[in-house]
């Protein structure tokens, strides 16, 4: 377990101050898969520099495992930092080095047994497919198979958590939706605790099983995956969900309906219809698929006398129903 309290972080200088981390406090539970978004400049890689102690914090402290990592000695943070692997954006390969050697140095600096190196580093090509790519260069890799290796790299050590930093958005989008497959994948294999960074909630919500949202340096939401989906709470959190569903033009009064797999196949909508004698008219429809459930939106105007009532009808019938701001 990873616990934040009260982690800040301002930049000063003789004239001014920045604050971009407000005082925060986070708990990352072993095995699971959190999502933090937020748009540039939230605050998000600040946060997870901190954590892997890159970045020492105004205020506050990190306990990975009840150990309290500012109050360690620098050498001591390097060693924990062994139990926390890091994938970054730009894949940080040494080019000098071939796909096998980028491997190596890292179980070098971990203190690797030494008799033990090379069958680890074929068992780790095997796990993020790239068997049979041990000799290539990072300049004869394609950007996912260069995301691949710094995968590889970052679970060399066998880390209890792995951070990942914006680690899709320099990938075109079949790209990444493979290195979504292969974390998660990885995550199943492993139990291996995953943290993921992104400004992309369509990433998000084919990986994590938790997401917080981050704004100029706070979280303003917290909540399982699903649950941000189905009743986000925030108005920021609404606008990203939305920008994934449906944008209502300003001259519509429309109403969002969302219901899942238990409800999907039933005749909810026309028995509304037909009981309250409403009309309705259907603007919009879509589904998404949340780790591994299908969640439908529907997006339309009712009009009618008897609106309350088949309002109310649609939520006895396990429907989120709510005004479409």
């Amino acid at each position: 377990m990873i616990q934040l309290k009260n982690i800040s972080k301002i930049y000063s200088n003789k004239n001014t101050s920045m604050t971009i981390l407000h005082p925060t406090y986070l708990t990352i539970n072993d095995g699971e898969i959190l999502g933090i978004v937020g748009k540039s400049g939230a605050g998000k890689s600040t946060l997870i520099r901190i954590i892997n102690g890159l970045i020492r914090p105004t205020t506050g402290d990190v306990f990975v495992d009840g150990v309290s990592m500012f109050s360690l000695k620098q050498k001591d943070i390097n060693r924990m930092r062994h139990s926390i692997g890091m994938i970054f954006q730009h894949f940080n390969l040494l080019h000098s080095m071939n796909a096998y050697d980028n491997i190596k140095l890292a179980l070098t600096i971990g203190y690797y047994r030494k008799e033990d190196i090379n069958d680890r580093i074929y068992e780790l090509l095997g796990l993020v497919g790239l068997t049979g790519k041990e000799s290539r260069y990072p300049s004869q890799l394609s950007g996912g198979e260069k995301q691949r290796l710094g995968i590889a790299r970052a679970l060399a050590n066998r880390p209890k958590y792995l951070l990942c930093d914006e680690a899709t958005s320099a990938l075109d989008q079949e790209t990444a939706n493979e290195i979504i497959q292969l974390l998660k994948d990885i995550q199943h294999k492993t139990q291996v605790t995953i943290v993921f960074i992104s400004h992309q909630m369509d990433v998000i919500k084919d990986l994590c099983t938790r997401v917080i949202i981050m704004d100029n340096g706070e979280i303003i939401e917290d909540q399982p995956i699903k649950a941000m989906f189905t009743h986000p709470v925030h108005p920021k959190t609404k606008v990203l969900v939305h920008s994934l569903t449906y944008e209502k033009p300003n001259d519509v009064i429309a109403y969002e309906l969302i219901y899942d797999q238990k409800n999907s196949g039933e005749a909810i909508l026309s028995n509304m219809i037909k009981t309250y004698h409403v009309d309705v008219n259907i603007l919009f429809a879509k589904t998404l698929k949340i780790q591994e459930e299908w969640i439908g939106y529907l997006y339309v105007e009712i009009h009618g006398d008897d609106l309350k009532k088949a309002i109310q009808y649609l939520k006895d019938q396990r429907i989120e129903v709510s005004l479409y701001a």
